[in-house]
């Protein structure tokens, strides 16, 4: 087994997780309500859907990757749906009710959330397939079991990359959290709600016209 390619992977799933997009978005704000735990587990369903397009990327699932690529316009219409879905309950959140409920959007449902929101971004998947196959790895898929364990050390190095991201971003959140007046949060989940619905509407219209 090559030992590089778990922190190459590790790299590769840092890089994928750091663009700011819904789910940074979604991760930031819980922190601020909740915690940095709370921020984790949530991120932890992005870095989840990265590993799912990392195995399907190493192990060169070749029909999978087509099957997403005929089929990423009604994932986008799902992926969509999913964002202003979000939108919709993080705009009506109140900062009373958050601290006195621990019951809003509970930490599991939103990590889920943002495990579909991942897997149904077919650009992921490509970006994924495009790194894999532009850095030129050798010895990956499941031929041997030397190739079987090259790529699932590159696998779990995407995993553990991801999630060093989502700690990165959970605990800031989480040190800003009493610095965050009720007032701003308000605020801040009003800008947010905005921004991931904006980007459902973006996804389900490529969905549409591509």
């Amino acid at each position: 087994m090559n030992l590089l390619y778990l922190p190459i992977g590790a790299a590769i799933g840092f890089a994928v997780a750091a663009p700011v997009g819904p789910v940074n978005l979604i991760c930031i704000n819980r922190g601020l309500a909740y915690g940095a735990l709370s921020a984790l587990a949530v991120g932890s369903g992005a870095a989840v859907g990265d590993a799912v397009f990392a195995i399907f990327a190493a192990f060169g699932f070749a029909t999978f990757t087509d099957m997403i690529a005929a089929s990423r316009d009604p994932i986008r219409l799902v992926g969509g749906l999913i964002m202003i879905g979000f939108a919709y309950f993080v705009w009506r959140a109140q900062p009373a009710e958050l601290g006195k409920r621990q019951d809003f959007i509970p930490a599991w449902r939103q990590a889920v959330a943002t495990f579909f929101m991942t897997v149904t971004n077919p650009a992921t998947l490509m970006g994924f397939t495009a790194i894999f196959a532009g850095t030129g790895f050798k010895k990956l898929g499941i031929s041997s079991a030397e190739h079987i364990a090259n790529s699932t050390a590159l696998v779990l190095g995407v995993w553990l990359g991801s999630m060093l991201w989502w700690l990165g971003v959970s605990f800031v959140a989480g040190r800003l959290k009493r610095q965050v007046s009720n007032k701003t949060l308000v605020r801040i989940n009003h800008v947010s709600a905005v921004v991931l619905g904006l980007f459902g509407i973006a996804a389900m219209v490529a969905g549409l016209i591509d």
